[in-house]
């Protein structure tokens, strides 16, 4: 796996984390960071990546000029991966990782993006946006990736396809 875009761009990131990790794949990564770069929303944005998984988001968010990135993920595996990949580049000294569970967790500060990438069978996923909307600075945006099938109750300003993958997008008002 590999950072698609920006300053770190083909930088391979270490893969020993959980096997229940399902990582975004190049393709939908590269047409999701480009259309957020081409609406000037990277650049100097704080970031929470929840689900960080493998933490390829949040290095591409850290890659593509994001000032804070914030990676959270309840699995020890997966958090040493993630410490192994922020110690492959100096950019990546400003990636912030935190052990814990997106139920329990609440942030101290809001955030200009949140991508999460749950599980695709988690239940309560549709109850994702109430969670995580309040944590949002107002126009902020929420990205969602699940399985095309999942349904949210809350308006969304966009639905992405790629395949067996989509990303919904919630605007904070």
């Amino acid at each position: 796996m590999r950072i698609t875009g920006g300053e770190l761009s083909s930088l391979r990131i270490p893969t020993r984390f959980a096997s229940h990790v399902r990582p975004s794949t190049d393709r939908v990564r590269e047409s999701l960071f480009n259309s957020l770069q081409n609406q000037g929303l990277i650049e100097g944005a704080r970031v929470l990546d929840l689900f960080a998984g493998s933490g390829i988001m949040s290095a591409e968010f850290v890659s593509r000029g994001a000032s804070e990135v914030t990676a959270l993920d309840r699995d020890g595996k997966n958090i040493a991966n993630m410490k192994e990949l922020k110690a492959m580049h100096p950019l990546l000294s400003t990636l912030q990782i935190v052990k814990g569970d997106v139920w329990k967790w609440s942030p101290e500060q809001s955030f200009d993006l949140i991508f999460a990438d749950p599980p695709y069978d988690m239940p309560g996923i549709q109850s994702l946006p109430d969670r995580l909307l309040p944590w949002l600075k107002p126009g902020g945006k929420l990205l969602i990736e699940h399985k095309p099938q999942v349904q949210f109750a809350q308006p969304s300003e966009q639905t992405r396809t790629y395949g067996s993958t989509t990303i919904t997008i919630f605007v904070q008002a």
